[in-house]
């Protein structure tokens, strides 16, 4: 299994592209459907599901184009179903002051939460992981996981959108991330990938 990436859109936000020998499962369709198209031929296997680490308009922004295009599922935490059409939920109402259009998704989701689950031969544990948003979830595969914003290199993720919280942020970080092998390769929702190890003395975790 391995794993690729494009940072898209407003504020870079990673897209993950996971392969097995046979598929390819989408993390956060972040935006620039072409370009994920494009990487998407380069792979040339078919997409079989979509994962969302939460629904913040920088992560779903090709959202509904992929699903029109690809006819897959959509894999997300319920507490966030009406962050897809609530544009003051899912942040991009803030955003409106840098030329942003308010980001609304109608897809049909299906609810995922903490456990193991299985999509055609892709095996991973989920965490619900919540702070930066209630439905933040990580996908915890073999070799790699996939954090969202909820930890960054060096980093953490915001706490002022709606519903954020940061004692809760430290809680799901510490309790759960840092259970996790310590060289395990932590891809985040923005920015290079990180591990436990070097995040031991990340300074919004000990402030």
């Amino acid at each position: 299994m391995q794993i690729s990436s494009l940072a898209l859109g407003l504020v870079k936000t990673n897209t993950y592209f996971i392969e097995n020998d046979k598929n390819v499962i989408l993390v956060d369709p972040a935006a620039d459907y072409e370009l994920i198209i494009k990487k998407l031929n380069q792979i040339n296997k078919p997409v079989i599901a979509v994962l969302l680490t939460h629904a913040h308009f920088d992560h779903i922004g090709a959202l509904d184009q992929i699903v029109d295009k690809f006819n897959v599922p959509v894999y997300m935490h319920p507490s966030e179903f009406d962050f897809l059409t609530n544009t003051e939920k899912n942040g991009s109402q803030k955003f409106k002051q840098y030329g942003l259009t308010p980001v609304i998704s109608h897809v049909s989701p299906q609810k995922i939460d903490e456990g193991s689950m299985e999509i055609d031969g892709f095996k991973f544990k989920v965490l619900h992981t919540p702070g930066h948003s209630p439905g933040s979830l990580s996908f915890i595969f073999d070799d790699f996981a996939v954090v969202g914003d909820t930890l960054f290199y060096q980093g953490i993720g915001r706490t002022d959108l709606y519903k954020g919280d940061y004692e809760t942020l430290v809680d799901s970080i510490l309790d759960k991330l840092f259970k996790l092998e310590d060289d395990l390769p932590l891809f985040p929702g923005h920015g290079p990938y990180t591990t436990i190890e070097d995040e031991q003395l990340n300074p919004y975790l000990h402030g």
